[in-house]
């Protein structure tokens, strides 16, 4: 048969996206009735309140410290429920997987398991299925075995099933980090090794609050607004000395020939974690070699060149109503580049005065 001739309909997965979520969720339902440790937390994200509904205990280690900072006892109303199960704790397995190998596209969506109702991607490394049934405000996250889960993953748990939620919102996670000032801050975006991780968690020790090194959620609904997903950071091995206050807080310093370090900051700087603010620039870090660090004027498209594409490369199911989102925020500030030097103190000062003394507005007109 020629490649003209195929059914393009023979290369996908033989089960439709709806059939096999609620296959999987049937599979959870099963693991929970097994277990005897099913437990559930409530957390308060950008505004919505989400139930982590774990069939068992074994991986709300690995996945609720990073989201500590967000709990809440708040459920008078509920937005978001995501199911979280393994198979090894629960003795539940899951089917056969109906994808091969080439359905799984970069980002980790399979491709045929996906439509306007239902996503399904699978991340390679922490070999996790997720999906969302955005109809039902319905998540499901899987995995084999919680013992092991990768550092990466706790640092960041559950990103393709909240950004996929939080989209249909209105909000979109982007990477980039932020801190600020409870009456507004700055968005920091920028490629790995530019110093945006080392900007952000320089201003731990500042007036500063934080947000995030990493992973941010933003809109522009009614105003440019950031919100904080996970309460954690991860910084380069090799690069750890720059930041001495934070030595004795990593959290894998026994791994770090094989790992990134990863702090729990929650833990330790509580009062340093602020939920939100609202955006007042975006700045764009840059290593100069030089002892001091500076502002200088760029023009938005130059924040939208950094922020797009990594965002986009790194979360999957973002598209054209991500760039809207991203968009719509960045042509409302200003944009700078951070000039950053060796003397990592003046970080946050120069951050700060943006802050205080240059009154930075918004463009509400776009």
């Amino acid at each position: 048969m020629s490649p003209k001739q195929i059914n393009i309909s023979e290369l996908l997965p033989q089960k439709q996206p709806l059939e096999f979520f609620q296959e999987i969720y049937h599979c959870y339902q099963q693991a929970v009735q097994k277990s005897s440790t099913a437990v559930k937390y409530y957390y308060n994200v950008a505004g919505f309140i989400v139930c982590l509904s774990f069939a068992s205990d074994a991986l709300v280690p690995g996945i609720s410290p990073a989201l500590a900072h967000l709990k809440t006892d708040s459920i008078a109303t509920l937005d978001f429920t995501i199911c979280i199960w393994d198979s090894h704790s629960t003795n539940t397995k899951i089917p056969p997987p109906p994808w091969q190998g080439n359905h799984l596209q970069k980002r980790g969506e399979i491709m045929g398991l996906n439509s306007d109702r239902i996503h399904t991607s699978f991340q390679w490394g922490a070999n996790a299925l997720s999906m969302v049934d955005k109809e039902k405000n319905l998540g499901i996250y899987w995995v084999n075995k919680a013992d092991l889960l990768p550092y990466w993953e706790k640092g960041s748990p559950l990103r393709a099933i909240l950004q996929v939620w939080l989209a249909k919102q209105g909000i979109q996670m982007v990477h980039a980090g932020a801190v600020g000032l409870p009456e507004g801050g700055v968005l920091l975006t920028g490629k790995g090794g530019s110093g945006k991780s080392t900007t952000a968690l320089s201003c731990l020790d500042s007036e500063l609050f934080y947000v995030s090194d990493d992973y941010s959620l933003i809109t522009s609904n009614p105003i440019p607004t950031v919100y904080s997903i996970y309460s954690t950071a991860k910084k380069r091995a090799n690069d750890i000395d720059r930041l001495p206050f934070l030595k004795p807080i990593i959290s894998n310093s026994d791994r770090l020939s094989q790992e990134k370090a990863l702090y729990f900051l929650n833990e330790h700087f509580p009062q340093k974690i602020i939920r939100n603010f609202p955006l007042k620039a975006v700045l764009i870090p840059r290593i100069t070699g030089k002892e001091d660090t500076s502002l200088e004027k760029t023009a938005s498209i130059m924040g939208l060149s950094t922020l797009v594409p990594s965002t986009i490369k790194q979360l999957p199911s973002t598209g054209k109503e991500a760039c809207q989102i991203i968009n719509d925020v960045v042509k409302k500030l200003p944009c700078y580049y951070l000039n950053l030097g060796t003397d990592l103190k003046q970080t946050s000062q120069v951050i700060v005065q943006l802050l205080t003394e240059n009154k930075t507005t918004i463009n509400i007109d776009g």
